[in-house]
């Protein structure tokens, strides 16, 4: 009996002991915390292994000028989020100190659904139509739009330009594909002409599917679900090269 009492009261001193520890740490970190300066930058870029469209000394750079130097207490972490996601190319941005002298720096990028390859250039663009630049980014495996675009593309925003609505039925376009997991896999390129009409290019078929403009969407995409299940397995169907589905309660095989 008495040894367990002289266990709980050991245990109870060495409980105090760590409390008191603690307690006068944390005050003292509390009363230096407003004085200790940045002096580190930690970046944390949540999706660099899918996408590389900034690099983390990047965004340091953009960072350093507003924390590097100044007190943690001083530092202004919600306008640094702000600056980070109006650069562009970022979509959240999560910005904090640590204790003595660190700012945390997590972003993620924004996410491409459709590439876009023109002779004015090639782009990714994202699903509010920004469009991103390909070059030094990663390849992502999307749909490939090329041809004849009635508009000029440049990496940025589109509200608000003569790009947005073309851009936008592209968008609903694509987001048919991407939301079908089949014809995501299917289709690898969309091809515009000058009139609008687009071709779509199968990324394991020999043969190519005219789809005409985006219009009546739901109902030409019957029409190649009608065409890939009852025509196609058929001897003749594994021949044909040109599949029209741009008029009306018709399939056109050549």
């Amino acid at each position: 009996m008495f040894k367990k009492i002289l266990a709980i009261l050991f245990c109870t001193v060495v409980a105090a002991i760590f409390g008191a520890y603690f307690f006068f740490v944390s005050r003292l970190e509390a009363k230096e915390a407003p004085d200790m300066k940045c002096s580190k930058i930690n970046i944390s870029i949540q999706d660099s292994l899918s996408k590389s469209f900034i690099s983390v000394s990047e965004i340091k750079q953009m960072v350093a000028d507003s924390a590097m130097g100044r007190k943690l207490s001083d530092i202004n972490t919600y306008g640094i989020e702000q600056d980070l996601t109006r650069s562009g190319v970022l979509s959240t941005a999560e910005v904090y100190t640590t204790w003595p002298d660190m700012l945390n720096v997590v972003v993620t990028q924004r996410e491409p659904v459709v590439r876009i390859k023109t002779d004015g250039g090639d782009f990714y663009c994202d699903r509010s139509g920004y469009i991103l630049p390909v070059a030094g980014a990663k390849a992502l495996d999307l749909p490939v739009v090329t041809g004849h675009l009635p508009v000029q593309l440049q990496s940025g925003p589109t509200e608000g330009t003569e790009a947005e609505q073309w851009l936008g039925g592209m968008l609903t376009f694509t987001e048919k594909i991407r939301n079908n997991a089949y014809w995501s896999d299917e289709i690898e390129q969309i091809e515009v002409a000058k009139d609008g009409n687009m071709t779509l290019y199968m990324r394991k078929r020999p043969f190519h599917i005219l789809f005409g403009s985006a219009t009546d969407l739901n109902d030409k995409f019957e029409k190649m679900a009608v065409f890939y299940k009852t025509i196609l397995p058929t001897e003749e169907g594994a021949q044909y090269k040109e599949v029209n589905i741009k008029y009306k309660n018709q399939i056109i095989c050549k």
